[in-house]
């Protein structure tokens, strides 16, 4: 099963702190609202949704309540991935 996130850029201008829209792929040519989100965070959803996508249940359990989590890149460590599967990961995405 594929999923994808549809995506675009947005460029901030150091002048007056608005933003660009760059979107090479005309996505959101006709859309009033889109949402910002920063690449990490984009990248680790990415990641995740790709192992639930993928039944990659393996950790899940040995994360408990009262653990600090409080990005992706935290829960990423606490559900036990090492650099190479998350580059496996990343590279099937």
């Amino acid at each position: 099963m594929n999923f994808e996130i549809k995506h675009a850029i947005l460029k901030r201008d150091s002048v007056d702190e608005s933003f660009e829209l760059l979107d090479s792929k005309n996505r959101f040519e006709n859309k009033e609202y889109i949402v910002g989100i920063d690449s990490d965070t984009l990248i680790g959803m990415e990641i995740i949704l790709a192992a639930i996508l993928n039944n990659d249940f393996k950790n899940w359990k040995k994360i408990k309540e009262q653990d600090k989590i409080n990005s992706f890149f935290n829960l990423l460590l606490k559900l036990g991935y090492k650099k190479e599967e998350i580059e496996y990961i990343l590279n099937k995405i």
